[in-house]
């Protein structure tokens, strides 16, 4: 998206037009109004859904739930840990979870690569405390990335949104 924008702007600045002073104007108008829409892309992309257990109880249920669903576990990022050990003294819980399904992953991976797509599987899932001290999970908006991706990726992503939504259920408020 950030080449679209790029590409965008170049192209607008390079045309005869953009160099009157009105249509620079109208040109920093347009560029400005991409990236705000690019930005509400990106903040869209990514959802918060608050847990209604605490933190150690929100990273073990849903691991639990995401083993018994067949899932694989990878590793567990404590970056609470990480961000005291680098002098941040107010740092609260957060970790990153690494895990996915992995049939539906590795089927995702294959045919973005027949595709010749850049590979992405949504594999992690962060649990923090937020600035309100409830307790919140993030994850990249999977049902948001299925109906955006090619025709041939949306199957695999809806799949891959049902799965999260069904690990999810065991800690959502």
């Amino acid at each position: 998206m950030k080449r679209f924008v790029t590409l965008a702007a170049l192209l607008l600045l390079s045309s005869p037009f953009a160099w009157s002073a009105d249509s620079q104007q109208d040109t920093q108008a347009q560029i400005m109004n991409m990236q705000k829409a690019q930005a509400k892309l990106m903040t869209a992309m990514i959802i918060e859904r608050p847990s209604r257990l605490g933190f150690n109880e929100t990273v073990a249920t849903l691991l639990e739930s995401a083993r018994k669903r067949g899932w694989d576990i990878g590793q567990v990022m404590d970056m609470q840990d990480i961000m005291l050990k680098a002098g941040h003294k107010d740092a609260k819980p957060f970790k990153i979870l690494s895990l996915c399904k992995k049939n539906l992953t590795e089927t995702l991976l294959k045919v973005q690569a027949a595709n010749k797509a850049l590979p992405f599987a949504p594999c992690r899932m962060s649990v923090f405390e937020g600035k309100d001290g409830m307790i919140y999970i993030a994850k990249p908006n999977t049902e948001l990335m299925s109906q955006l991706a090619m025709p041939v990726f949306v199957p695999y992503l809806q799949q891959i949104a049902t799965e999260e939504q069904a690990v999810l259920t065991s800690v959502l408020k």
